[in-house]
């Protein structure tokens, strides 16, 4: 009876960590773009730009991504540049839609930065735009990450978050992006279930022995 019990907490207690680590999985594929396909467009020197459609998780208009050319990434071996090589009809977009549950908060986390600032007639702000929260970014310099933190609520069962060039620009010089997180926001009744099944393993483990 007391190793069936022991047993029992033993389950409870790592089903609600599991919720707990869950429930801070990144939502978003790809967002450190480490997951660079082949074959480029065109490129060299450390960057290379592609069809958004063919970067896993990330869709819109052609993407740069960076390696060891330029500023270090933020994370891991590559980042992204929102304006991409060659003619654009509109504004510079990218965008990925991930599954969500309707009231569910969520923490947003991205880092960016400039390439070249505002010079040579580049504009290289930029907003996006995510289940209600949308901000535009101008305070970024060259040769250094800026992060962003945000919260927001689900409206619905999925989300998009996407990223745009405030301006249409001749030229391509635009924002780098790395290291984009979606985690959804544990209740906080759920660090009270796992503190309650941590201390219902200790005494089940003092009865049984």
């Amino acid at each position: 009876m007391r190793k069936t019990v022991f047993r029992s907490v033993i389950i409870a207690s790592v089903l609600t960590l599991f919720y707990a680590v869950s429930a801070n999985a990144n939502l978003i594929v790809n967002g450190g773009f480490e997951d660079v396909p082949t074959p480029a467009l065109g490129g060299s020197g450390g960057w290379e730009y592609y069809d958004s459609n063919n970067v896993s998780g990330w869709a819109g208009s052609n993407i740069e991504l960076w390696g060891t050319f330029g500023i270090n990434s933020y994370e891991g071996a590559y980042h992204a540049e929102l304006n991409a090589f060659g003619e654009n009809t509109g504004a510079w977009s990218i965008a990925q839609t991930f599954a969500t549950i309707a009231g569910q908060s969520y923490d947003l986390f991205f880092a960016y930065g400039a390439r070249l600032g505002n010079i040579n007639e580049s504009n290289e702000s930029f907003k996006f735009t995510v289940d209600g929260l949308s901000s535009t970014q101008m305070d970024h310099v060259v040769g250094k990450w800026s992060e962003y933190t945000g919260r927001f609520v689900a409206d619905g069962d999925s989300a998009t978050l996407r990223f745009t060039s405030v301006s249409e620009d001749i030229y391509t010089y635009g924002n780098f992006l790395d290291d984009v997180k979606v985690s959804a926001v544990p209740e906080p009744g759920s660090f009270a279930l796992v503190a309650l099944s941590l201390l219902g393993l200790g005494a089940a483990r003092r009865k049984v022995k």
